[in-house]
């Protein structure tokens, strides 16, 4: 085992969680306001049945307002199970939890490596696992949006400075 070349993996596999809980904690955002959104709009032309008297009304601005809340609830009520959000919710809170988990224990093993001046076996078998569990996740994971990785990127790049790390030395 080159103990360098495992150190630069290791701080490749730190930078990819750390990605990786950037990348979810946004999409979990974004997929929580959507479902947010939703409810409003749900709520609020929910009201629609009772405004349906204004169908009774001479006036075309109440009758206009009364179609579109009533054809705004039944297009909101029709996309919630189409989109099923609630799903997509519980699936980024769970890659988010992983991954923050997996980017700690990879943390530790960074400083560890770091403190003990080497890799260890004992490190080497610790990084296997977390490589285990980064492979079990990825089977879960959606198909990513390219643009929103390569901004992530520089984030994380400005985090983690590759002339920044240390990792032992060539053997």
């Amino acid at each position: 085992m080159n103990k360098r070349e495992r150190g630069i993996q290791l701080y490749n596999l730190l930078r990819t969680a750390r990605l990786n809980v950037l990348y979810y904690e946004e999409s979990l955002r974004n997929w929580t306001i959507a479902i947010r959104t939703h409810d409003v709009i749900v709520a609020v032309t929910s009201a629609a049945s009772p405004i349906a008297f204004f169908k009774h009304s001479d006036e075309p601005l109440q009758k206009q307002v009364w179609f579109y809340l009533t054809i705004a609830a039944g297009v909101a009520g029709i996309l919630k199970p189409i989109f099923r959000l609630d799903k997509q919710i519980a699936l980024y809170s769970e890659l988010v939890t992983h991954y923050r988990e997996l980017h700690h224990d990879l943390k530790c093993l960074v400083e560890d490596m770091v403190a003990d001046g080497d890799f260890s076996a004992a490190l080497e078998k610790k990084f296997q696992a977390c490589r285990k569990r980064e492979n079990d996740l990825q089977k879960n994971e959606p198909p990513p949006r390219r643009e929103k990785i390569r901004r992530l990127q520089a984030v994380v790049e400005s985090e983690y400075k590759p002339s920044e790390l240390w990792v032992p030395k060539e053997e």
